[in-house]
């Protein structure tokens, strides 16, 4: 018993006495008075409208093929029925997410304390409107008199400890050796040790050790920390390139060859190094024939995790030390020969021409290219692509007629040290004045000026304009630009793993992506620091502009912070760069998404169809989709936009899935013919290809929420019933087999979300196997265990007196039954299971302290109430691990969390409803009232586990 003497928490002071039946109505009244949740702005919203918010939300973040998201915001349904309190708060991100859906002023939190956000992803416009050509701000507005600039420190939640089951994983003491000399200590603090123990794991190792530490992981957390060392390589290599003032680059081109050349040579000495060190922990195959990749991949996990747990500078002297020369002295300039060029410039070459010849399947092609010249002279060479080809075919030309020439390439032109660059002496409205609120948002010292202000020079300014560039020593930004976008990678990889490595070991793969920062993010942040105002632009430029040149001054900024600052920007930084870094989608674009839709119901989406209207000036471009939909084929025509081919073609199928949204929302009453006719066709689709998918996409359907399964899975009838409504007014009547293929389709679904691999019971159970769980979560897993695979439903009073009599002994047990006269009281297997392991818990609990229980239960207005209390203790605080699970496995039962007592009742399936049952209703609601079946192997294991293996 002295395991529950450290569960539960007691609270302050004893609550007061009161009658049973004081009691009871007044947790009843205080639930029905919960109806309202307040958004932190002060707005309260009903219940019943917070629900479809979280759903409108998380049906976007499924189209964005974020199921994480989308997977919490359906969660989040549950935690608000009409009767019941939510047993915990939102997190950040949501509050943002439903204050833009419920067109309530955003919540804005501008402590220390950083927020957690994310940026709805890609918003479905459901009107026809062109969106505004970005860069057109014309205001002159000073940058902190319009943004939040001012700095803020960043708090982070803190990383997931991964758990004394890692100890067991041997870093190697060449490892510890060289992280020793780089400034870290792995013995500091075991948390960080064991993350840096995770990165010497690879896939393989993975694959087979399920039944160890690492059966904790899924290969998205390698991934992550992998894409996390790769961005932060970047930005170090790029750091070396830079502090050697003695090489120019020309134009971002150069740059862009030069960093590409001294990365591929550092990955390549980690690479070495790791192999040499013998730090991997391979699968048994992957061992017998280790490759180079696999340590370059190790190499760049243990960079990444440095990053992740903070030790940014031991990362930046490890890299030093094993990548000799990577961006500096050899090497700089044009990273490789251009032998083509070099056969161009010779004399006697007249009329170059190819031709080529490629052997070899599809998936390992090899290509011959052979150079001709019109005095008859050829020569050959092979290469993986037809440029690698070509470039061997010029040298063997050289090396073959003019070895001299071949052998006397000059070495790259190494320039004189510049002179630094200085302001313009100019008086642009608002550009020095932004120079200024930028130095001191950023926090950045006086000599960052004229570099700010070459952030802020557009190449058509720096054209009109060369003698006033020339003086100033000065160029465009376009140089800047380059390095600042692997700046914003780096540091959005770093939020995007800091905040799935605080969420636990497994993320989903939309969690751990780590992709790139689109021009139009970047386009996006310069426009909320107001940039293009202040910006040196061209005359020409000015007048026509069709792209946001504050995209580049964005990026070009971030790239002097970074060279000033470092990583210092991971811990104070504006609030408005926080605010965008933490909510850069990377999610799918909307074409794809479309395309993803497409395969999984087994539509054909055909090549898009482009037409032109209007004048040249003003050219307006539109697309037409068409898909074909079992045998109708579908058009869709998406709003003519100012751009080019991918501008229309995203437009229109940003508007289809706007339409999905919309139906599967209910936010429109009335459709169009041609909206009509597309819907009708997709979910007519939809509906009979569902039956008929594979277990994942099973599970891909459940977690994103469609065809209704967002509403099941939150337990909401009248929703359910709603759509139903909906749809088979839409597609008509359905034949009884699909109708009870979708029965079928719906159980599956539901069964998958409640027992899928990364639910709640299953990470509970993996953290105990692996022996990394605490003593809350062993008895919690236990419990639910048992709840979930309970084979037998029960009489409410049947259970509670069973219960009673062996409780009574050993517990001051109060019970009291206030249903008066009324019949059978019956719940099903899991219902019955849940209740009573929540009842056993609670009585251990009153047990370890020795205080006073009471249960109780009654019946108001046909609903069933069982109310738990146990006075002076903290029962939000003693039950939080045990409620999560049983609320995941019994969505039927709801819980009011009060300070000392749990109030348990039940929502009923067959309650009255406006609209008329029907046939596609009933198919998902069987599904839904009927017992769902447990895995077999939940049902082994709760067989085979004694209660004191768990326990």
């Amino acid at each position: 018993m002295n395991h529950w003497v450290g569960i539960v928490a007691l609270r302050d002071a004893p609550s007061s006495v009161s009658t049973p039946l004081h009691r009871m109505a007044t947790a009843i009244e205080t639930a029905r008075r919960i109806r309202t949740y307040s958004l932190g702005t002060g707005r309260k919203v009903l219940h019943a409208d917070l629900r479809d918010a979280l759903r409108a939300v998380g049906r976007r973040y499924s189209l964005a093929n974020d199921s994480a998201r989308a997977a919490a915001s359906f969660r989040a349904v549950r935690f608000f029925p009409d009767h019941t309190d939510a047993w915990r708060d939102l997190p950040w991100w949501l509050q943002q997410e439903l204050a833009r859906e419920l067109g309530a002023s955003l919540p804005v939190q501008r402590s220390a304390i950083a927020v957690q956000a994310r940026r709805s992803p890609r918003q479905q416009p459901i009107t026809g409107k062109p969106q505004r050509r970005a860069g057109s701000v014309t205001s002159t507005t000073s940058v902190v008199e319009r943004v939040g600039l001012e700095p803020m420190d960043v708090v982070r939640p803190l990383l997931t400890d991964p758990g004394a089951p890692f100890d067991v994983i041997d870093l190697g003491a060449v490892l510890e050796g060289d992280l020793a000399a780089a400034g870290l200590s792995v013995a500091d603090d075991p948390a960080h040790a064991r993350w840096l123990r995770i990165a010497t794991l690879h896939a393989s190792y993975v694959y087979e050790d399920v039944h160890g530490p690492a059966g904790l992981l899924t290969l998205h957390t390698l991934n992550m920390l992998g894409s996390l060392g790769g961005a932060w390589l970047d930005l170090l290599v790029l750091d070396a390139l830079a502090g050697d003032p003695k090489v120019q680059d020309k134009d971002e081109g150069t740059q862009s060859a030069r960093l590409a050349h001294h990365r591929k040579e550092a990955v390549r000495q980690l690479g070495a190094w790791a192999a040499a060190a013998g730090f991997a922990h391979l699968g048994r195959g992957q061992a017998q024939s280790e490759t180079v990749s696999v340590a370059e991949t190790l190499a760049l996990q243990v960079v990444g995790a440095l990053v992740l747990i903070g030790a940014d500078e031991p990362a930046r002297r490890l890299v030093a030390a094993k990548t000799m020369d990577a961006g500096r002295g050899a090497g700089a300039g044009v990273p490789q020969r251009d032998w083509i060029t070099l056969v161009q410039e010779r004399p006697y070459v007249r009329g170059m021409r190819w031709s080529y010849d490629t052997e070899g399947p599809d998936h390992d092609r090899t290509f011959t290219a052979t150079l001709h010249v019109d005095d008859g002279r050829t020569a050959s060479a092979t290469g993986g692509s037809k440029k690698a080809a070509r470039q061997a075919a010029a040298h063997a030309f050289l090396i073959r007629y003019d070895p001299a020439a071949a052998s006397a390439v000059p070495a790259p032109r190494r320039a004189p040290a510049p002179v630094g660059p200085s302001c313009y002496e100019v008086d642009e409205p608002g550009h020095g004045k932004a120079i200024c609120d930028l130095r001191q948002g950023f926090g950045l010292a006086g000599t960052s000026e004229p570099w700010l202000a070459q952030a802020l020079t557009h190449k058509s300014w720096a054209y009109e304009n060369p003698g006033l560039v020339e003086r100033a020593h000065q160029r465009s930004n376009s140089l800047l630009a380059h390095a600042g976008s692997h700046v914003a990678r780096a540091l959005m990889a770093y939020e995007r793993a800091r905040e799935a490595a605080s969420r636990g070991l497994r993320p989903a793969a939309e969690e751990a992506r780590i992709g790139s920062v689109g021009n139009a993010e970047c386009g996006r942040l310069g426009e909320e620091l107001r940039l293009t105002p202040a910006m040196l632009i061209g005359t020409g430029e000015r007048r026509n502009r069709r792209s946001d040149p504050g995209e580049g001054a964005a990026q070009a900024v971030l790239a002097v912070a970074w060279r000033q600052l470092g990583a210092r920007l991971l811990t104070r930084r504006p609030y408005v760069l926080h605010t965008w870094l933490t909510t850069l989608d990377q999610g799918l674009d909307p074409m794809t998404q479309l395309q993803n839709v497409c395969s999984r119901f087994g539509f054909r989406l055909h090549e898009p169809e482009f037409y032109v209207r209007g004048e040249d000036h003003a050219e307006e471009r539109y697309c037409e989709l068409v898909l074909t939909c079992g045998e109708e084929n579908i058009r869709w025509a998406g709003t003519p936009v100012m751009g080019g081919k991918t501008t229309a073609k995203q437009r229109a199928a940003q508007e289809f899935l706007a339409l999905l949204h919309a139906h599967a929302s209910g936010s429109t009453g009335t459709w169009s013919a041609e909206e009509t006719r597309v819907l009708r066709g997709v979910l007519r689709q939809q509906l009979y290809q569902a039956p008929h998918l594979p277990a994942k996409e099973r599970l891909n359907c459940a977690r994103d929420g469609v065809l209704g399964l967002d509403l099941l899975a939150s337990t909401d009838p009248e929703g359910f019933r709603a759509w139903a409504h909906r749809t088979q007014t839409l597609v008509g009547d359905l034949p009884q087999d699909t109708l009870d293929d979708l029965t079928r389709f719906y159980t599956q679904c539901l069964t998958q979300v409640r027992y899928s691999d990364d639910s709640s019971l299953r990470t509970a159970l993996r953290s105990v196997a692996a022996g990394a769980a605490d003593v809350s979560t062993r008895l919690a897993a236990a419990a639910a265990l048992r709840a979930a695979t309970a084979e037998h439903p029960a009489d409410l009073r049947g259970l509670l007196a069973a219960w009673w009599a062996q409780t009574a002994e050993t517990a001051l047990v109060r019970l009291s039954d206030g249903t008066g006269q009324r019949g059978v009281l019956a719940l099903t297997a899991v219902e019955a299971g849940a209740l009573r392991e929540a009842l056993g818990w609670a009585a251990e609990a009153a047990r370890a302290v020795n205080r006073p229980m009471s249960v109780e239960l009654t019946i108001d207005t046909d609903r069933l109430y069982v109310l738990v209390g146990i006075d002076g203790v903290n029962v939000p605080k003693t039950c939080a691990r045990l409620l999560p699970l049983l609320d995941e496995i019994v969505p039927s039962m709801r819980c009011t969390v009060a300070e000392d007592s749990l109030l348990f009742h039940w929502r009923q399936l067959d309650g009255s409803s406006d609209l008329d049952e029907t046939a596609l209703g009933v198919a998902g609601l069987t599904a839904l009232s009927e017992p769902l079946p447990v895995p077999a192997d939940l049902k082994r294991q709760a067989r085979d586990a004694s209660p004191s293996r768990l326990d």
